[in-house]
């Protein structure tokens, strides 16, 4: 299951990001990359340009913690 943080939801929507292209970076990112606090960055190429997705795994669940164009 994927939960947004408060944080996250305001950056999808600020930054224009869907949630679909966050499941996908999660579940098939083009590189997956240790980030500091136990985090991971999942950065995945959508329409011709990148996304970060910083999100912590707690079980079989993934909190995001924020998102943003570019790596």
């Amino acid at each position: 299951m994927i939960i947004y943080t408060k944080h996250s939801k305001a950056r999808l929507s600020f930054r224009k990001i869907e949630s679909k292209w966050v499941s996908d970076a999660i579940s098939n990112p083009d590189s997956l990359v240790d980030a500091k606090s136990n985090r991971k960055q999942a950065i995945k190429k959508i329409n011709g340009d990148k996304i970060s997705v910083i999100y912590v795994k707690e079980n079989s669940n993934y909190i995001i913690i924020t998102v943003y164009w570019g790596i």
